[in-house]
């Protein structure tokens, strides 16, 4: 009975859609209980095994696959990036996360006066607790689509800002209301013209100019409804320590905590995100930009503090490389995050510009 409980336990749940025609299961797979076996350890799957699973598990869309065989289905070629991300998001809850805020942003002005805007920070807080920051960066690196832009930066930003509360282990009020600022960070946007907002080129500086009112607008929108340092956040998390942002040209101490933080979460998911005139840039490479202080008038301990936890967090994560197989994170190091060392069948060696990290496996 005890051995049963074990490999049970070693069971992973995968959606039936992710089965095609032809594939040989090379190990047992169960009922979505874990509990019925379905095909033994050998056969082929057809079209018509396919559509008896479907049948079999009466509206339930899954199946129970030990883990191995559940990795090697999840990373072959008949599965894309896409369906591996859905399946991330869907799990971790990120989804519908971002969903709740697309309502939030569509509805700003009513979001900002009631409480499921206290509700969604709860549950973006407690998402920080159960989830881990690697699942949560691979919901953040993958590419988004161009109308979920906003609601995903600011979900991302709220996400990130919560991460870095918790890494300088700031009292829970603190890092609840980090979470906030995140959130609302950018909702003066929603008074831009979409023309601009979604604009598939590079800005004119006139569009620049219209966008740089957004933090003002973010402002505005939030009134005295909220506590200081959230609107400060808000307001001022396009300001350097140089005096060189926007909207106010502070610099050093006259920028708070909270809008450091901001400032440095609002930058990294910038640069991860794809946009048509501008590819997308691997996590690695942004890390190294950090330390490289490509990023002006950033506050330097937060983002070495960030850094630091950045390669923790990463060391032992499992990866797709640019050649179709599966390695694992072993060090990230300080001064060449673009290279990380990698282990592969019990071999060390470090990535380069053909052999490179393609894609974070979480799930």
């Amino acid at each position: 009975m005890e051995t049963q409980k074990i490999e049970k336990e070693m069971l992973r749940r995968l959606p039936i859609d992710c089965l095609w025609e032809g594939l040989v299961i090379k190990d047992n797979l169960y009922n979505h209980t874990g509990e019925t076996l379905l095909l033994p350890k050998g056969e082929q799957l057809t079209a018509d095994r396919i559509r008896r699973l479907y049948n079999f598990n009466r509206g339930d869309q899954n199946i129970m696959i030990y883990e191995d065989v559940y990795y090697d289905i999840l990373t072959d070629e008949h599965i894309t990036p896409e369906v591996r991300q859905q399946l991330t998001e869907a799990g971790s809850g990120y989804r519908q996360l971002t969903q709740h805020v697309g309502g939030m942003l569509r509805n700003a002005e009513a979001w900002l006066k009631n409480d499921e805007l206290e509700k969604l920070v709860q549950e973006i807080s407690e998402k920080l607790v159960v989830i881990d920051p690697v699942t949560i960066f691979s919901c953040i690196n993958f590419p988004r689509p161009m109308d979920e832009s906003l609601q995903r930066h600011s979900l991302n930003v709220a996400f990130m800002n919560g991460m870095i509360g918790r890494w300088m282990e700031l009292p829970q009020k603190d890092i609840r209301s980090l979470v906030m600022a995140g959130l609302l960070h950018d909702i003066g946007k929603t008074k831009i013209p979409e023309e601009i907002l979604n604009a598939d080129r590079k800005l004119t500086p006139e569009e620049f100019a219209v966008i740089k009112k957004h933090p003002v607008y973010s402002y505005e929108m939030l009134g005295d409804r909220f506590e200081d340092a959230i609107r400060d956040a808000v307001r001022h998390h396009h300001e350097k320590l140089d005096g060189s942002g926007y909207p106010d040209g502070l610099k050093g101490n006259q920028i708070s905590l909270y809008a450091r933080i901001t400032a440095l979460s609002d930058i990294y998911d910038a640069m991860i995100s794809e946009r048509s005139y501008k590819g997308a840039v691997l996590p690695f490479q942004v890390f190294d930009m950090f330390y490289r202080e490509e990023f002006q008038g950033l506050d330097r301990k937060l983002v070495m503090l960030f850094l630091k936890h950045i390669r923790k967090h990463f060391v032992c994560s499992k990866v797709i490389m640019s050649d179709g197989t599966v390695a694992y994170i072993r060090y990230i190091p300080v001064n060449d995050a673009v290279h990380p060392l990698m282990e592969q069948h019990g071999w060390v060696r470090q990535t380069d510009d053909l052999w490179y990290c393609k894609e974070m496996l979480t799930l």
